[in-house]
């Protein structure tokens, strides 16, 4: 049974606000403007479009205005609920880590963690043979994070403890077997056309066969998995 409160991670209150008020706000100020903005541009000479540009000029009377704040207003919604969806957030407890990002929750057993550390931007998971069980792009500070993981007892490593063993991939690598090989050039097909759903099955299949890897841009890296 958890002896502390839950804590959360992810956007402060602040930034929802800000989001969920500035996003907006800022479409009503779009939505008043775009007519104006777009009559001043079909008086440039290189200006293209034309058509369109005087098509919404043409909405400056009442109802065109109406239309065009209540378009702006709900664009603005709609952007600040899907960038607050689109951000992780963390919730902690003493025995069970959630995850929730895009409407999906996942939740992480404290029992399976093996070390918990941040990777650049990204917030970095692992079990006990060094699987990781998540990496994900965080918003909290660094402090924050590890104060966190640390106060409900999660075992928090400064760095990577495997880092060193990181290889470059390269297509048909000796020191790999051929399947790993092959799941690894068909991942490079899946980042190349920023699939990343694939790209995430296939990192998956990679853990199964025995291998961790990761991503510097289309660069992929590959270790072994490492029992502690």
């Amino acid at each position: 049974m958890s002896s502390r409160e839950p804590t959360v991670l992810g956007l402060s209150l602040g930034d929802r606000l800000l989001f969920m008020i500035g996003a907006p706000a800022l479409g009503l100020v779009l939505g008043y403007f775009i007519p104006r903005i777009a009559d001043w541009a079909t008086t440039l000479p290189w200006m293209p479009f034309e058509g369109p540009l005087r098509l919404i000029a043409s909405f400056d009377g009442f109802w065109g205005a109406v239309g065009l704040l209540v378009g702006g207003l709900a664009l603005g919604v709609f952007a600040a609920a899907a960038v607050i969806t689109m951000t992780l957030k963390v919730t902690l407890t003493d025995t069970e880590i959630q995850l929730s990002k895009d409407d999906k929750t996942r939740t992480i057993a404290r029992s399976d963690v093996g070390a918990v550390f941040i990777d650049g931007k990204k917030l970095v998971i692992l079990d006990g043979e060094s699987r990781e069980l998540a990496r994900e792009e965080y918003e909290a500070s660094a402090d924050d994070v590890e104060r966190a993981f640390q106060s409900h007892g999660y075992p928090w490593v400064s760095e990577d403890p495997h880092a060193d063993l990181f290889r470059r991939w390269v297509p048909d690598h000796p020191d790999l077997p051929g399947a790993v090989n092959a799941v690894l050039k068909a991942r490079e097909i899946a980042l190349t056309k920023k699939a990343a759903d694939d790209a995430a099955d296939l990192r998956t299949e990679v853990q199964k066969l025995g291998f961790v890897v990761r991503d510097e841009g289309l660069r992929q890296y590959v270790r072994p998995l490492v029992r502690s």
